[in-house]
């Protein structure tokens, strides 16, 4: 991609439309951008109408297929689940070709991110990865992205032009990828060990004692002040996509040679929170965090 400036970039395409997707849309369409989304849920009846109108109230198009979403598109964002990316990248990889740059926003391991960089390269189009580094809401397009590949810091100043906020990091791809895992092997385990940690407290009723002790040990960080509702509420919003991120930790670990065992085990914590506390997910503070947390233990 040669473009040099943003005006160059006219048509973009969002795969996915779950947490990421549209937020890209309504903030891509507002820079005056063709902006094409297709997810795999337009296909489902039961699911295709709130996508339908979730799409169109962004400002973007609806495209029916995958072939019809890639078309003529400078910019494709591929934004769906860790376990989905290398199969919409082999999907995407048969209809992109040269002039058009696939970024893979995808949490998944360094390997897959390689892999999925061959596929999209075999027929002349571009591949970078991308890397999110921090919680989409609130920050919105601004949220901080580690690109990787090798045209990365050409594409960095084009999705900064745009309003993004970019930073390049590597020309070889995988790296950006490895440092979002090895710092979410950080994040997401401490959230784990919280949830373990506050509802096994709660049972004793020693929870306020534990929190207390913790705001001694670690002035300054929340603990006396909500964090634990904030990092609780994380998981019983997110904790599926978190799960199958920490999986991908898991496999960058086993690459490794190292023991992937403490990643699948805060991956089966999320996976376990999430899945049976669903209905609390409309709970949750503006801030995303669950004031009512201590509520878990009834379910």
């Amino acid at each position: 991609m040669n473009q040099n400036s943003n005006h160059h970039v006219k048509r973009i395409a969002i795969v996915g439309f779950g947490e990421v997707g549209p937020v890209f849309a309504r903030a891509l369409s507002a820079t005056g951008r063709e902006v094409s989304v297709f997810d795999i849920k337009l296909q489902d009846n039961a699911t295709r109408a709130t996508v339908v109108q979730r799409v169109r109230d962004c400002g973007a198009e609806v495209a029916e297929n995958l072939a019809s979403a890639l078309r003529d598109a400078q910019l494709v964002f591929s934004a769906v689940t860790a376990s989905q990316a290398e199969a919409v990248a082999m999907a995407s990889a048969e209809y992109l070709t040269a002039g058009q740059t696939f970024l893979d926003l995808n949490s998944v391991s360094p390997a897959v991110k390689q892999r999925n960089s061959k596929l999209i390269e075999r027929n002349g189009a571009d591949y970078v990865e991308a890397a999110v580094m921090a919680p989409v809401p609130p920050q919105g397009m601004r949220v901080p992205i580690l690109l990787g590949g090798r045209i990365a810091t050409q594409t960095a100043e084009i999705l900064n032009s745009l309003g993004m906020r970019t930073d390049a990091v590597a020309q070889e791809v995988g790296l950006a990828s490895a440092i979002k895992l090895c710092r979410s092997i950080m994040i997401k385990g401490m959230e784990a060990l919280c949830v373990e940690s506050m509802l096994a407290a709660a049972q004793f009723g020693v929870d306020g004692r534990v929190l207390a002790s913790l705001g001694a040990s670690f002035p300054g960080m929340g603990w006396d002040s909500g964090y634990e509702s904030y990092l609780i509420g994380r998981v019983v919003e997110h904790g599926q996509r978190r799960s199958e991120e920490m999986r991908e930790a898991g496999l960058m670990l086993d690459g490794l040679g190292m023991s992937s065992a403490l990643a699948n085990a805060v991956a089966d914590v999320q996976r376990e929170l999430a899945a049976r506390t669903a209905p609390l997910i409309g709970s949750l503070d503006a801030k995303g965090s669950l004031p009512e947390w201590r509520s878990l233990l009834s379910h």
